[in-house]
């Protein structure tokens, strides 16, 4: 998983998507909040993607607020990494259409 949440601490350089750096000191003046209330950063390698205040994305995520920081981490993190793993089934539409064309193609006959 390259996509991961981390709360900002001030203490580390990324890059924007732009490529511009965001230093601390850029990241606190682009969003003041961060030096008020805690937040949340979604980073993806070394690139700066998005910066969420935390209580707000526990809400988001639903992840109860009684969660400490490091456990309010650890769901986001398991949730995004479940959400990219998740292959939805097929729905009976689906299936029906699936075996309906199944039996087209196998009534044609294969040719030789």
């Amino acid at each position: 998983m390259s996509i991961k949440y981390e709360i900002y601490d001030g203490t580390k350089t990324y890059l924007y998507p732009n490529g511009v750096l965001a230093t601390p000191e850029k990241i606190e003046k682009d969003f003041p909040g961060v030096t008020i209330f805690p937040h949340v950063i979604e980073v993806n390698g070394n690139v700066f993607q998005a910066v969420y205040e935390l209580e707000s994305i526990k809400n988001l995520r639903n992840i109860p607020e009684e969660y400490s920081i490091e456990e309010a981490l650890l769901g986001l993190n398991s949730a995004f990494e479940a959400a990219q793993n998740y292959v939805p089934e097929p729905s009976a539409e689906e299936r029906i259409a699936a075996a309906l064309e199944f039996q087209n193609l196998n009534s044609m006959g294969v040719p030789e």
